[in-house]
């Protein structure tokens, strides 16, 4: 989308992604205050030239130990991708994404590799899943759940991991703590809940952005397909967020790494659980997901 805006003669306002242009400046300096106005602006733009590029989900499982169960699914998720490079003159123009998302995407190979390691695995098997696309419209999160490699049918949850690293939120510091989208819309809550307090990390409602989050990110597919889902995070919001200044130096590791450490127990109690996770059907907001 930027280079079509480029190619139309519009430039950035800054490293946002926000274009801005001096024919529309113009139309807008000439309107009245206040009020309707009938004035338009046209921009024709050049036919955009399509490069097609192969991407991949990429996929890894650990079976589970129950005969019957293990051929249900509990799936974990996080996307790879950002924004890649935006802007122009001098500066940094790469936006790099360290919180968003490959905190995410570092902490699913993290918890994959510390599952794998335990003596004894979980009932179910769990899918460990890295996405493409989801800043494009979490594009790899659908094509999985129109592709899936395990039945749907047979997935009991996917638990999404998004922001894990920065713990300056725009509204104040967030410690030993991760909020969870979507709170009453199924019981995952109370697995990880319970996990959190065994491991000192809070799981929060966020009243405000709780339930308004929930359809940002790629859980929001598999909700759509009728899997019970949810998006952890440390911060909804925080600064340099979709701009150039997520870098990893800015992240917490060590508090990064104690949210993991919770997050592997509740995925490990979930899969380890012969009740899967339920939709919350007296949620009037679950109605279009169950």
């Amino acid at each position: 989308i930027a280079s079509e805006f480029r190619r139309a003669g519009l430039e950035p306002a800054g490293d946002d992604g926000y274009f801005q242009t001096a024919d529309f400046k113009s139309v807008l300096s000439m309107l009245p205050a206040g009020g309707p106005t009938q004035n338009s602006l046209a921009r024709s733009l050049a036919p955009v030239a399509q490069q097609p590029a192969k991407l991949r989900n990429v996929i890894g499982v650990l079976r589970g130990s129950d005969p019957a169960l293990k051929e249900t699914y509990l799936v974990l998720t996080a996307h790879y991708d950002h924004l890649g490079v935006g802007g122009s003159g001098e500066g940094d123009h790469i936006f790099n994404g360290a919180n968003d998302d490959a905190s995410g995407t570092s902490s699913v190979i993290e918890i994959a590799k510390a599952l794998a390691a335990l003596p004894q695995r979980p009932r179910r098997s769990i899918v460990f899943m890295t996405l493409f696309g989801e800043e494009l419209g979490v594009l790899g999160s659908r094509y999985y759940c129109q592709h899936p490699v395990f039945p749907l049918t047979k997935t009991v949850a996917d638990i999404n991991l998004e922001q894990l690293g920065r713990t300056d939120d725009n509204e104040g510091p967030r410690l030993l703590q991760f909020n969870v989208t979507g709170f009453d819309y199924t019981d995952i809550a109370a697995f990880l809940s319970k996990a959190g307090r065994e491991t000192g990390i809070k799981v929060v409602k966020d009243e405000r952005n709780s339930d308004s989050f929930f359809s940002r990110s790629d859980n929001a597919a598999f909700a759509d397909a009728g899997v019970p889902s949810t998006t952890l995070s440390v911060s909804y919001v925080f600064p340099d967020y979709h701009r150039t200044g997520d870098k990893w130096p800015k992240l917490d590791y060590d508090n990064m790494a104690k949210v993991d450490d919770a997050v592997a127990l509740g995925v490990f109690r979930i899969a380890d659980s012969a009740e899967a996770p339920q939709w919350n059907k007296a949620n009037p907001k679950t109605a279009r997901y169950v």
